[in-house]
């Protein structure tokens, strides 16, 4: 009788380890998606640890970023990223695009509509909270436009936003935000050859 006692809690026992097995595999799979994406998102302009930091847990993710074409100058996407959990159908994404807007009018139409704006500066890079996300400017004269006359002054804009939930919120939010726009910001600046030629800083200063 107390060989069989033995047998039975040698099979319980093994039955929770399986079961503690399964449920570690499981977190495993649905904790890691984002984390299973390559280091560096969106066609190697983003650091994944940015969209670990801000998209909830997930089993899979997925990711682009894809240079985009300016149908007619001034204005125009010419980079996109994203990346979204499957999940959740939680997206952070973002775009970049070459427009003819001083820094003042880029500025305008963000702080009128949200007294709490926060911005910041480096370098010649500015960056301001949105009601939608995150923008960032940066003057900047591509190749195809050398020798025309803007009507005010060319630029980079990046936009970002996350779309669903996210891990974290306020300020904190907002940052990781700003630093996915500013990291496809200097992606593109580098691909699309501005005249400017100016080094940009690493990272933007931190929001207050």
């Amino acid at each position: 009788m107390k060989a069989i006692e033995k047998k039975m809690a040698k099979q319980t026992l093994a039955g929770v380890a399986v079961v503690a097995v399964g449920v570690f595999g499981c977190i495993q799979v649905f904790t890691k998606g984002v984390d299973r994406l390559p280091d560096k998102v969106c066609s190697g302009a983003v650091d994944r640890d940015i969209a670990a930091d801000v998209l909830p847990h997930t089993m899979t993710a997925t990711e682009r970023g894809e240079r985009g074409v300016v149908d007619s100058l001034p204005w125009g996407t010419v980079f996109y990223c994203y990346v979204k959990t499957r999940s959740q159908d939680s997206i952070l994404s973002g775009e970049v695009e070459v427009g003819d807007v001083t820094l003042a009018n880029w500025r305008d139409p963000h702080s009128g509509g949200d007294e709490g704006a926060r911005e910041v500066r480096r370098g010649g890079v500015d960056a301001m909270t949105t009601p939608e996300g995150v923008s960032v400017y940066v003057p900047c004269i591509r190749p195809g436009q050398e020798g025309q006359k803007p009507l005010q002054s060319y630029a980079l804009i990046a936009d970002a936003r996350v779309v669903g939930d996210a891990r974290v919120t306020g300020v904190e939010l907002q940052q990781h935000v700003a630093d996915f726009a500013y990291q496809i910001l200097r992606h593109t600046y580098e691909v699309e050859k501005c005249q400017e030629g100016q080094e940009l800083p690493v990272e933007l200063p931190r929001f207050e």
